[in-house]
């Protein structure tokens, strides 16, 4: 029990060494966006470059309202993956999703199958989805989900669930921070570097009612090449985060606004099919109604 001990107080330091070190953040320029609502774009030189955008959110705000992708009802998808004749929800753009819902902030959210160029086209989301009640995906394998309660908090969950409460949830690949803990190891000196990617997660605080949607851009030499999950882990906690989600990430991770003009505005770049600033149609999204600034 004590060797258990001694290597989990050197892991931990070896991480906070490594967040001082290659992932400090400097202090985000917070721009109010909406009551309950600010964002920051944040750009890192180490461990590599790396660019982020974040949505700090205070879920006891006035008017806060979450809204993930309803079901596709019956007859409503006019294109079908050949040899596919089921899916869940319509693929959108994370924009397109924002401005058909009038939403004030969206993210892509859950993992989904296929990957489609067209909106409009049926998809399969891969892990839990509930949409103001309505369940639209059940469990997938071991996924893990991100549950928004009707008491106003957020909470993370692995399986079985229980869905008692639950008005809206997205599901996602992994929980990479548990009580203020990396889930994820760095390699060990001389191990192979884990694969960096655009990543999207959620961290959360203040037992559920704070916070933070979180896009890193990757696969874009000399803008931002994406993180690892422990890297996201340690991104997560140093924004304030004690519990965090990675949700779908890759080609898909974008968030997205309403401009002063009510038109979406995509903060991040996204990079569907290599090509940097175009959007992934995706199954899976969360937004948020926002009250405007008082």
């Amino acid at each position: 029990m004590g060797l258990r001990v001694s290597i989990l107080i050197v892991l931990l330091a070896w991480v906070c060494a490594a967040l001082a070190r290659a992932q400090a953040l400097p202090e985000p320029a917070w721009q109010p966006r909406y009551t309950g609502v600010e964002t920051a774009r944040i750009e890192l030189q180490e461990p590599r470059k790396l660019v982020l955008h974040v949505a700090r959110v205070d879920l006891r705000a006035p008017g806060l309202r979450w809204f993930a992708t309803p079901p596709a009802l019956p007859g409503s998808a006019p294109l079908a993956p050949p040899g596919r004749h089921t899916g869940e929800t319509l693929g959108q753009f994370t924009s397109s999703f924002l401005r058909e819902h009038g939403l004030q902030l969206a993210v892509n959210a859950a993992p989904f199958g296929p990957v489609v160029d067209e909106e409009g086209t049926l998809l399969d989301v891969a892990g839990l989805q509930v949409s103001l009640g309505r369940l639209v995906s059940g469990q997938t394998k071991d996924y893990p989900a991100l549950m928004l309660m009707k008491d106003g908090r957020a909470r993370l969950a692995r399986p079985p669930f229980d869905l008692t409460g639950v008005v809206n949830a997205v599901g996602g690949f992994d929980i990479v921070l548990e009580r203020g803990v990396p889930l994820f190891r760095p390699p060990a000196e001389g191990a192979r570097a884990p694969a960096v990617h655009p990543r999207t997660a959620v961290g959360l605080a203040d037992d559920g009612w704070r916070a933070w949607l979180v896009v890193v851009d990757g696969r874009q030499e000399g803008y931002s090449l994406g993180v690892a999950l422990h890297e996201l882990a340690v991104l997560l906690r140093a924004l304030g985060a004690t519990e965090g989600i990675n949700l779908d990430g890759g080609g898909t991770s974008a968030i997205v606004v309403q401009g002063p003009d009510t038109q979406p505005l995509v903060l991040n770049r996204p990079i569907h099919r290599g090509e940097p600033g175009r959007e992934r149609v995706s199954a899976s999204h969360l937004g948020l109604w926002a009250l405007p600034l008082r």
